[in-house]
């Protein structure tokens, strides 16, 4: 009976392995694609509170090339020039500059996110072509499993936060198209609304 064991698990090892290998490549795919090329499209992220039984969902679209994005969600527009991020806020009429860390910009953009995940945790590929992502050191974690789905450009769909405390996080691209931008475009341009307060916290 053992020697039946180790062989099935001999067996599996190599399947295993070309899985966790073929997501890995999946996902740098992902990420030269996004690097090397512009896209813009339209998103929506969805934020389950298991608590409350409560869903908050919003809309959004977002621009990218390379490490700059801008994204606009919930009235806010953000923008990143690799440097200097600008968050606007039309109801209040501000816009406050930062210099975000790695860290930071994890929460903010896809592309910075998945790079983030992919340096740190584990990668397998799911039974239903999905990409999960597991923490090395799940204790000091707040989540269990990130699970990403990729088109068949490697372009990325779907990206789901499961998190331990049953909250979690999705966030669906509804579209991504390629674009033609300038690096300006992700630059703040403060002439361009009158009487704007800045707060520069840089």
């Amino acid at each position: 009976m053992k020697k039946t064991l180790f062989i099935l698990l001999v067996a599996f090892l190599p399947l295993h392995i070309v899985a966790q290998n073929s997501a890995v490549q999946r996902v740098k795919a992902a990420l030269a694609e996004l690097k090397n090329s512009a896209y813009e499209g339209k998103f929506s992220l969805q934020y389950y509170n298991e608590l409350n039984d409560v869903t908050d969902k919003q809309s959004g679209e977002i621009t990218l090339k390379g490490n700059k994005f801008r994204i606009m969600l919930g009235g806010n527009e953000t923008k990143f020039n690799g440097k200097t991020q600008w968050i606007f806020v039309s109801d209040y009429n501000e816009v406050s500059i930062t210099e975000p860390t790695v860290d930071e910009l994890k929460d903010i953009s896809p592309l910075a996110m998945i790079e983030y995940y992919v340096a740190k945790d584990k990668i397998s590929e799911g039974k239903d072509g999905e990409i999960n992502f597991y923490p090395t050191q799940p204790k000091e974690s707040e989540y269990f499993r990130i699970e990403l789905r990729l088109n068949k450009n490697n372009l990325p769909t779907r990206l789901v936060v499961h998190q331990k405390n049953g909250d979690k996080i999705t966030l669906v691209w509804d579209s991504l198209n390629k674009i033609k931008v300038s690096d300006d475009y992700f630059v703040f341009d403060v002439k361009k609304y009158p009487n704007v307060e800045v707060n520069d916290l840089r």
